[in-house]
């Protein structure tokens, strides 16, 4: 084989690589909203009590824009989850599908430290969601807690002063 049949070989290799890294990242942002969504509705699930006793739940529609490692950039629409009450609000803001160490970020805005919500799990819409607080300056970082009932409603009574 020549020298430059050699590197026509590798650079259909390459894209061929990259093409399957494209499509790939295609369905991940084909199946993010739906993650959201199923999260937020469980959310959703574990506040009904508040809620009807004044707790306001609503989505409010956003759109995100990110970029793939690949090169490949998205714009979807998405919707952010509003949580209010006792005069205060938290918010659900999914920034990112793509992020180093997970399937996808939701930032959380409110009243307490700095937390986000990172997906773990495949790529084939198994996971589960996990509370990361943002270390203050010199700080360790907290392990992780799992999105549970108990996790949620301490966020909550942190963000809303309950």
């Amino acid at each position: 084989m020549s020298k430059v049949d050699e590197l026509a070989a590798r650079l259909k290799q390459k894209q061929d690589s990259w093409a399957k890294e494209d499509i790939s990242a295609d369905k991940a942002i084909e199946l993010w909203p739906a993650q959201v969504y199923e999260m937020y509705h469980q959310v959703e699930t574990w506040l009904t009590p508040l809620s009807e006793v004044g707790l306001n739940i609503r989505r409010v529609p956003t759109r995100v824009f990110e970029s793939h490692p690949s090169g490949a950039t998205f714009n979807y629409a998405i919707d952010q989850l509003l949580i209010e009450g006792n005069h205060k609000s938290i918010l659900l803001d999914p920034i990112a599908r793509f992020t180093t160490g997970g399937a996808g970020h939701v930032e959380i805005h409110g009243k307490g430290p700095e937390r986000y919500m990172l997906r773990n799990g495949s790529e084939h819409g198994e996971g589960h969601w996990l509370i990361q607080t943002v270390p203050g300056s010199g700080k360790t970082r907290p392990d992780p807690l799992e999105l549970n009932e108990d996790t949620l409603l301490s966020v909550i009574q942190e963000g809303l002063d309950l």
